[in-house]
């Protein structure tokens, strides 16, 4: 019975070492082709429609948006490095007056 109860306890420890990580994606999935959509004088509302809602609407500067994304590759990937992409799109008077693509190291030390 103990000789037993021991191989149940090492498959249970074996079995959980092997636990598959899922893609953890997070914030505004950003394709080329929106980006390209964007046109200065455009309204908050265009924006919103070609974006989507963003990831970070500051209180403090409320005519700076930030659409923000996150990739972490599942542990099964051939590819373990983190990929992340940040737009800044920024309005005066309701329009749209810059768009801003920031490299990573740009937005992390900010």
């Amino acid at each position: 019975m103990r000789l037993i109860s021991q191989a149940i306890i090492l498959a249970t420890l074996t079995l959980t070492a092997c636990v598959y990580r899922p893609d953890i994606k997070q914030g505004n999935f950003l394709k080329p082709a929106m980006i390209k959509q964007l046109k200065l004088g455009m309204t908050e509302a265009q924006v919103r429609f070609v974006m989507g809602p963003p990831m970070v609407k500051d209180p403090f500067h409320p005519d700076r948006w930030d659409y923000v994304y996150y990739n972490v590759p599942s542990s099964l990937s051939s590819d373990h490095s983190v990929s992340e992409q940040h737009v800044v799109v920024q309005f005066k008077d309701g329009k749209l007056t810059r768009v801003e693509q920031l490299l990573p190291a740009q937005h992390q030390s900010a």
